[in-house]
């Protein structure tokens, strides 16, 4: 049964004539798109599919001495725009290790735990495409279906827990040792990550529904309902910054598919009611959603939360803008930071310990007295503070250098619209956001890029859109 569902059943066939070889290079291609639900465990297993898969491509081109692995790499721009950018950030964090006179273990490992094998998130997608043409592994409807099962067991799972207060699992969402009333962690456990999650996979999960069919009948009733039911679940984890970037996913994707903008239209007005009716009998998540949006956003001049219940009690006073809040301290201590170290940086994961040098008292944020965190949420603050300004120009570079692939894919196969959506949300710089560096993100991020390569080299020639 297993083997039928891998390989297919004229693979099956001729499974006894099939090399060892091919069956591990099949049964790892076949975990991508089990990625997803392996990140709801952790980054583990996701990063082992990931290195394994790297390696393994290495030791096969290497062993067969097949240089089509190296020409899929050189003839990449952005492919060799994110092995320079690898390269920075190794130069960088070196530069920093040396500059604290500290040479012990534990401090190598602080300075060297994300940089010295990032390079293995930008040689997947080629490690994917090249092992899928060496070995001939085919696509199907089934390991798509692996995909687009996933994201809908953690979109039943999340609202199986806004009404019940825990999950199918037993999991209750819980933040700093207490229950998270207006927050859902779904299948996540004690990870408040199911909002990010299903942003991130949002419109690949469109895209793979296009994929699974091509009927009109059938896409113009659940590509909405899709939208709707995903976006209102997103608004009900209580993740606000993953929730704006859904909506504005979604603006994207109306824009772009011309021919769904109506039926777009009807599922936003409806998710719209159904957002109003539930803020209106839930004003703790009213609260979150909508009190401390306004203000972050500068248009409500107060945060009646317990931040200000903090800088009351230190300095007598109320929040007033952005600034006051505990990222605008972040995001300001970060800036500091970049002042200080303009050029290469302090190095990668050394926010969390520069952030409570003396020097930053001074800042203007009211919150200064919990600026620290273990990263700025902001990618581009993180970045800026970490790498320098040489890194914020190779990461620019990077970005631009994708937007470019896609866009020239775009010419020739416009399935590439969704993935680009789901770039342009990753990358998008007017938000708060996880670390950048974490194996979490990364694995997020590179599994769109092997989307993306995979367009482009036509390995979804079994499907349209």
């Amino acid at each position: 049964m297993i083997k039928n569902f891998l390989y297919g059943e004229s693979i099956l066939t001729k499974l006894s004539k099939i090399s060892l070889k091919s069956r591990i290079a099949h049964l790892l291609l076949f975990l991508f798109f089990l990625i997803p639900a392996f990140t709801i465990l952790g980054p583990l297993f996701p990063d082992l599919i990931i290195s394994v898969t790297v390696l393994f491509s290495l030791i096969v081109s290497l062993k067969d001495r097949d240089k089509k692995f190296k020409q899929l790499i050189t003839k990449d721009i952005f492919i060799i725009s994110f092995l320079l950018f690898f390269l920075y950030l190794f130069f960088s964090s070196l530069i920093s290790f040396i500059g604290t006179n500290n040479l012990s273990y534990e401090n190598f490992k602080s300075f060297f735990s994300r940089s010295l094998f990032f390079f293995r998130f930008g040689l997947y997608p080629i490690s994917f495409v090249y092992l899928v043409n060496k070995f001939n592994f085919s696509i199907t409807k089934k390991h798509l279906l692996c995909f687009l099962v996933t994201i809908l067991f953690v979109v039943f799972d999340l609202v199986f827990q806004y009404f019940n207060g825990s999950d199918i699992f037993g999991f209750i969402p819980m933040q700093r040792g207490e229950v998270a009333l207006n927050r859902l962690s779904g299948p996540f456990n004690d990870e408040l990550i199911p909002g990010a999650f299903l942003m991130r996979y949002f419109f690949i999960f469109l895209l793979f529904i296009f994929f699974f069919t091509d009927q009109k009948k059938i896409l113009n009733f659940i590509i909405p309902f899709s939208v709707f039911i995903i976006l209102i679940t997103i608004f009900l984890t209580g993740e606000r910054a993953a929730t704006l970037l859904s909506i504005f996913g979604i603006f994207i994707f109306f824009i772009i598919f011309k021919e769904f903008r109506l039926k777009i239209l009807l599922s936003s007005v409806t998710c719209l009611l159904l957002v109003v009716i539930v803020l209106i009998s839930n004003p703790v998540l009213k609260k979150r959603m909508v009190n401390d949006t306004l203000f972050q956003i500068g248009i409500s001049k107060n945060l009646d939360n317990k931040e200000e219940t903090i800088v009351k009690k230190i300095l007598n006073t109320k929040i007033t803008k952005f600034l006051d809040s505990h990222y605008g301290a972040h995001w300001e201590t970060a800036y500091r930071i970049w002042l200080d170290n303009k050029y290469f940086g302090i190095g990668l994961k050394q926010f969390r310990n520069e952030c409570s040098n003396a020097k930053y008292d001074d800042i203007k944020s009211k919150l200064r007295s919990i600026r620290c965190a273990t990263h700025p949420h902001n990618s581009y603050f993180e970045i800026l503070s970490e790498t320098g300004l040489f890194g914020l120009l190779f990461f620019v570079f990077l970005v631009f250098s994708l937007f470019r692939k896609i866009f020239l894919i775009y010419n020739y196969n416009i399935s590439v619209r969704l993935p680009l959506i789901s770039v342009i949300l990753i990358v998008w710089p007017l938000i708060t956001t996880g670390s950048f560096f974490t194996n979490m993100t990364q694995i997020h991020f590179t599994f769109i890029l092997t989307i993306i390569l995979m367009i482009e080299k036509n390995l979804f020639k079994n499907f349209k859109i």
